[in-house]
């Protein structure tokens, strides 16, 4: 039901590099996109579990979704919550922004996420 989203966070890759990489974007902007407020997240040792209250979705995501959504929760942009993913799991930059664009855009879709009013 909520598959395609897992697949996509399929692609991040869980071991990170030996050299460690240093991100330089702004942690906090003025962000367009928040967790619905007809969404509940419940966390989790291994990732996070949503539940679409109006729908009736339910929909779990691994560790790396779990940190999308407390960025975006945090108000963080979607680069620095790229970066910080990339950082943590060794993985490249670019991939990881196209990876996050993509989990956020089929969150955004489903209602799971929703433009910012003030944005």
């Amino acid at each position: 039901m909520f598959y395609r989203i897992q697949s996509l966070l399929a692609h991040f890759k869980t071991k990170t590099s030996g050299a460690p990489r240093v991100c330089r974007t702004a942690g906090h902007t003025t962000h367009s996109i928040i967790p619905s407020p007809e969404v509940r997240a419940s966390f989790e040792q291994d990732g996070v579990v949503f539940l679409h209250l109006r729908s009736g979705i339910v929909f779990r995501s691994n560790r790396i979704g779990a940190a999308i959504w407390k960025g975006l929760g945090n108000r963080q942009n979607l680069a620095a919550i790229a970066c910080d993913i990339g950082c943590r799991y060794g993985i490249p930059a670019e991939q990881a922004a196209r990876d996050a664009a993509g989990f956020v855009a089929q969150l955004e879709a489903q209602g799971f996420l929703v433009r910012h009013a003030g944005a």
